[in-house]
């Protein structure tokens, strides 16, 4: 289960935003020992974004990446970003903070340009716990 800290740091938000979430019941979690505890369904239930695949859930458990991170990550701008995300580059949006999940970019990107960027998106980083 994983606390209000681990939520913000998946969803690159402050944990104030977490709270906001919880307090007006777009989240869903139970109190242990005083503090919030969530479990990944409750937190993929807050993402628009498909629901992860069973045998796939692992990859969906890493830090969710922003406009900058891609950019950055490709050397282009935001708005080419958000072109991309026109023709199709795939979102998991919290509330009106768009996120993209690393295994999906990298995929679309491969499909798209015809190159792996597995490692610069650091698609195999570290699973949240």
């Amino acid at each position: 289960m994983l606390t209000i800290e681990d939520v913000a740091e998946h969803w690159q938000l402050r944990p104030s935003a977490v709270r906001t979430r919880l307090k007006e019941g777009q989240l869903s979690g139970v109190k242990v020992g005083g503090r919030y505890r969530f479990t990944w369904d409750a937190i993929w239930a807050c993402e628009r974004g498909p629901r992860p695949p069973g045998a796939l859930a692992g990859r969906y458990k890493t830090v969710l990446l922003t406009k900058r991170d891609i950019a950055q990550a490709m050397r282009v701008g935001v708005r080419t970003v958000e072109r991309w995300m026109r023709d199709g580059l795939p979102t998991r949006s919290v509330g009106g903070n768009v996120r993209f999940n690393r295994a999906e970019s990298a995929s679309w990107i491969r499909g798209r340009f015809g190159i792996d960027v597995h490692d610069l998106l650091d698609v195999a980083g570290q699973a949240a716990a």
